[in-house]
């Protein structure tokens, strides 16, 4: 266990330096975002510091002990996708680029990892192809919703580190010999590697993650629920809950600005978090909000009822929760527009029209 803590502690000075060196050199690099309309900063703010992240998580993925095929895989699918990522914060890449190599490592996953389990335990074929289809629809959704989420100082990153600390948790209290595991461990490397850049983005930011960063850590949280799940160590309503924060606000943003003919691919900052942090004068106390929520909600009620039918019915008692407080910031809607169910309802009328 010391070998494997040294190497998590490792992962985090590598991220902690790479982003170090980012920031020293973002300029030459051509990492520099300047502020536009959409934009929630109001300086030149250096860019692709998830590029840290990346470094120090697959670093110690390659160190850990128990690697195999699988965890291989998984970690040259992570680095195509934060290639990807680093290319797009350069130069941006259209959807039909980005999307079908997110589709392809998502399902390479999901074959490598055997998830069709996860829906077919007795391998019936029907089952396991509707299995496949949601899976990869929900892996790759989930990989552009954390990067949609990334939009104000130091969210994305505490997200990210509160799933994983919070799934090794569940996953080594409801099966033990999960904390021996590469993916066990790989997680824990994940977490302090997205704390050595947290210290940088922590609000008010030096730096941003950038899509390298976010598209990376998408791709890595989903994986880990693959094998949690399959494993058996995890139930999908409490992955479901780790994710409830991110998934409630960027899905009902989504269907928002679909009612309002918007173009969903098209950069915006109608996020019900977005439009708090303006409300609430920056983005610390809606970090700091959801930090506390991830732990002192989301956490206890995972650990609190596992599995079963009372864990569905907590997860959609939660999502209905948080869609409701979601409506009420004004998710999807203008700067100028106020949010209330009348707006809403006009929109629904709207649509129907």
């Amino acid at each position: 266990m010391s070998s494997q803590l040294l190497i998590l502690l490792g992962a985090g000075a590598i991220s902690a330096l790479f982003v170090f060196l980012i920031i020293r050199k973002a300029d030459r690099l051509g990492l520099v975002q300047a502020p536009v309309a959409r934009s929630t900063h109001v300086r030149p703010t250096p860019t692709g510091g998830g590029v840290g992240i990346v470094a120090g998580a697959l670093a110690a993925g390659l160190l850990l002990p128990g690697g195999e095929a699988l965890s291989l895989t998984l970690l040259l699918l992570g680095f195509v996708i934060a290639l990807t990522g680093l290319i797009d914060d350069w130069r941006p890449l259209s959807a039909r680029v980005r999307l079908p190599v997110q589709a392809i490592a998502v399902g390479t996953a999901i074959w490598m990892v055997g998830a069709t389990r996860i829906f077919a335990p007795d391998g019936g074929l029907f089952l396991a192809t509707i299995g496949v289809l949601l899976l990869l629809v929900a892996g790759v959704w989930w990989i552009n919703l954390f990067n949609f989420m990334d939009g104000i100082d130091g969210i994305a990153s505490q997200q990210a580190i509160l799933m994983m600390v919070s799934a090794m948790l569940a996953s080594g209290l409801a099966a033990p010999d999960a904390t021996g595991t590469w993916i066990w461990w790989m997680m824990g490397a994940v977490a302090v590697a997205s704390f050595g850049f947290l210290l940088f983005n922590w609000p008010p930011a030096r730096i941003f993650m950038g899509d390298a960063g976010s598209t990376f850590l998408g791709f890595i949280l989903f994986a880990s629920a693959l094998v949690t799940m399959t494993n058996g160590w995890l139930s999908l309503p409490q992955w479901l809950l780790f994710a409830a924060l991110f998934a409630s606000d960027a899905t009902v943003t989504l269907l928002v600005r679909i009612l309002r003919g918007e173009n969903p691919a098209e950069a915006h900052r109608s996020h019900a978090y977005q439009r708090l942090s303006r409300r609430f004068g920056g983005a610390r106390p809606v970090t700091v909000t959801a930090l506390l929520l991830n732990a002192l909600v989301l956490l206890p009620i995972v650990l609190l009822v596992p599995s079963g039918w009372t864990a569905w019915a907590l997860t959609v008692l939660v999502y209905a929760v948080l869609v409701l407080v979601i409506l009420w910031a004004g998710a999807g809607l203008a700067d100028q527009e106020k949010a209330s169910f009348a707006t809403y309802r006009r929109l629904l009328l709207a649509k129907r029209r």
